[in-house]
């Protein structure tokens, strides 16, 4: 009998979408050192969200330390899908909002002629 190891993310939560963004981030700067000033928290935070992320997909995501800042196979390919997942949030967003900018429904207009 073969044990399947369960699926490390079940399901994709609001936190799991924030720590997302921190690694697009990263990975966009080259490094924690850069995303510091665009995400403007420390490295020390970069780096714990970043091994959450981690801990949470069960995957190692990148090298980091004295060498510099690199991503592994699977780093590249959560990166990939990390883009493809926040421009489908954007664009649910978009369409949305866009729903708010058109006129729906009836409009009955009235008219009484009390002239005699």
């Amino acid at each position: 009998m073969s044990s399947r190891r369960p699926d490390p993310l079940a399901q994709v939560s609001d936190f799991d979408i924030r720590l997302l963004r921190i690694f697009r981030s990263v990975v966009e700067c080259g490094g924690f050192s850069a995303a510091e000033t665009v995400l403007g928290i420390g490295r020390s935070a970069i780096s714990q969200q970043m091994s959450d992320l981690e801990q949470r997909l069960g995957l190692r995501l990148c090298q980091r330390g004295r060498a510099g800042f690199s991503l592994t196979e699977e780093g590249r390919e959560v990166y990939q899908s990390a883009l493809q997942l926040l421009s489908a949030l954007e664009s649910f967003r978009t369409e949305v909002n866009g729903l708010h900018q058109h006129l729906r429904g009836e409009l009955i207009i009235g008219l009484t002629d009390n002239l005699v």
